[in-house]
């Protein structure tokens, strides 16, 4: 027997929110009981993140981290909110569920047009209020081009460093890593790139 149908007027419980994607079979953002649903992305977007998780994962290699991609849900508890980041990487200070993931160290996100300010606005709000943050990367989908927020310290301050063309590096000093542009953008065609 299947269960009813969680009443999309009221504000959802995180049991019905996992029902509700179960049975659905589609991704939802969460926020404070609401609901907001996932659209797909582009060729070029799915490529820069499946080329960032696997050069992400050999470089971390023997190190106590996981890289997930973006099937796993981020948990941001001060804020009651689930989420799906492009790519993450937890270490010893993550935590992990079979359902979730929260407090990881690193989170990348490629650049859509239809995203873009959601992602350089609220959505990196929303994830400075993981204390174990820091390091926030945005890969532009348009051109070999990165750019890299670090926290320094402990404090509310964080330092840009941005990386253009294809022979360019983006060093990870969290991990002491360098990732080739050249890597992460490997077999995107530009010129067909529909959004931005």
């Amino acid at each position: 027997m299947s269960a009813a149908a969680p009443d999309r007027n009221a504000p959802l419980t995180h049991a019905a929110y996992f029902q509700l994607e179960q049975a659905d079979d589609w991704r939802y953002e969460y926020l404070a009981g609401d609901v907001f649903a996932m659209a797909g992305g582009s060729e070029s977007h799915a490529l820069i993140a499946a080329n960032t998780l696997g050069t992400l994962s050999l470089a971390l290699r023997g190190r106590p981290c996981r890289v997930y991609g973006s099937d796993m849900k981020l948990h941001l508890a001060a804020l009651d909110k689930f989420c799906y980041p492009d790519l993450m990487v937890l270490c010893e200070a993550g935590r992990r569920t079979p359902r979730y993931v929260e407090a990881p160290q690193l989170i990348v996100e490629v650049l859509s047009a239809s995203t873009e300010s959601y992602d350089r606005g609220l959505k990196f709000e929303h994830y400075r209020t993981i204390p174990e943050l820091t390091d926030y990367l945005l890969l532009d989908q348009t051109r070999p081009h990165a750019e890299l927020f670090s926290r320094q310290g402990h404090a509310p301050l964080w330092t840009l460093t941005e990386s253009t063309g294809w022979h360019s590096v983006i060093t990870l000093n969290h991990w002491d890593i360098e990732l080739a542009l050249a890597e992460l953008y490997r077999d995107v065609a530009f010129n067909l790139t529909s959004e931005h």
